[in-house]
């Protein structure tokens, strides 16, 4: 049988460099915890936290960040491909 490319590619997948998603988290950290923040200013019940209310907000938005910049990371490494 023939061996294919593509076959032996998928079973000798690198690991994501840890720098790409390093900067993939600088990314994605920030705008979710800002997204998190205006969230958090809707919601009328946080009111009574204040400042610190938000910062929570974001602190917490950010580490949800990790998430989609897993994503990105992922598809960065694999090469972004229109199929």
């Amino acid at each position: 049988m023939a061996s294919h490319g593509r076959a032996t590619d998928r079973s000798e997948k690198q690991p994501i460099p840890r720098a790409l998603l390093l900067f993939c988290f600088a990314l994605m950290g920030p705008a979710f915890a800002i997204n998190a923040a205006f969230i958090a200013i809707t919601v009328p019940a946080i009111a009574p936290y204040g400042v610190r209310g938000l910062v929570i907000a974001g602190l917490i938005g950010s580490v949800f960040g990790i998430f989609p910049a897993l994503w990105l990371a992922r598809r960065i490494h694999e090469g972004i491909r229109d199929s």
